[in-house]
């Protein structure tokens, strides 16, 4: 009887294992497709501009020439723009600027953005948040241009004409408030 009663188990063993795996539920599957829309990128341009007179200190017009300790500005006029939905500025820079002609007092002069405005209101720089920009709006920068101090006798009795400088603006994403 033992030997009937053990295959009896097995028997019974292998009929449970065999149900269990059958009793799994199966699932009918299908895939559809979806064709898809078109989206557009944004744009941002800076149009070119000129700049004024320099002026001295951020006072009157430079009339004798600067010395070791001035800075010069120039207010520098440009158009920026674009398109897109969460268009901002989030930096203006400027790049070394080329001079009609070089020399040691061109050399010398350190030139950066001192201040901007755009559509008249002025701008905290450098930008701690993104500020929105229309399709088209003034920027105006001014644009600093530094003698060191320590400037020495070779810079003497020279002229700077600027030429061009390079006004750079790079965008930021402005995230609505919800």
């Amino acid at each position: 009887m033992e030997r009937l009663t053990k295959a009896a188990l097995a028997t019974g063993g292998a009929a449970a294992i065999l149900l269990g795996g059958a009793g799994t539920l199966a699932f009918w599957t299908d895939e559809g497709i979806s064709t898809g829309t078109d989206v557009t990128s944004g744009t941002l341009a800076v149009t070119d501009g000129a700049c004024g007179d320099w002026t001295l200190d951020g006072g009157g017009a430079v009339t004798e020439g600067i010395v070791p300790g001035d800075t010069v500005t120039t207010d520098c006029a440009l158009t920026v723009g674009g398109t897109g939905d969460h268009l901002a500025l989030g930096d203006i820079t400027v790049t070394a600027p080329t001079w009609a002609e070089t020399n040691a007092l061109t050399a010398v002069l350190a030139v950066d953005v001192a201040s901007a405005t755009l559509d008249g209101a002025e701008l905290t720089l450098p930008l701690a948040d993104p500020v929105p920009v229309e399709a088209a709006s003034d920027l105006v920068v001014t644009v600093s241009a530094e003698f060191p101090e320590d400037s020495g006798n070779e810079t003497q009795a020279l002229t700077a004409t600027l030429d061009s400088v390079a006004v750079q603006v790079t965008q930021a994403h402005l995230v609505p408030a919800p």
